[in-house]
């Protein structure tokens, strides 16, 4: 598993300001569902494993949203903190 493309895409997804009230259980099966898109154009998945592959993504995934949102109770307190710090600078 690439962590790279996965956190990149974590990222630009936490800056993704259109659904502000987007809740935590959506972000993260958004950003599975586009790394594991991701996953498949650079080589297949067998059907047998894909369950495995999901499941190692979204853990993947949640831990590194914990990092990044660490110090926030909600992805929407997140947004709104950083969304307003871009606006004062």
């Amino acid at each position: 598993m690439n962590t790279d493309i996965l956190i990149k895409i974590v990222e630009s997804q936490l800056q993704e300001t259109s659904n502000m009230r987007e809740k935590t259980p959506e972000f993260i099966r958004k950003v599975v569902h586009l790394y594991t898109l991701q996953l498949m154009k650079l080589g297949n998945i067998p059907l047998d494993f894909m369950e495995d592959v999901i499941s190692d993504i979204e853990a993947e995934t949640v831990e590194i949203y914990r990092k990044k949102t660490y110090g926030f109770l909600t992805l929407e307190e997140y947004r709104r903190h950083k969304f307003r710090q871009k606006d004062d600078n």
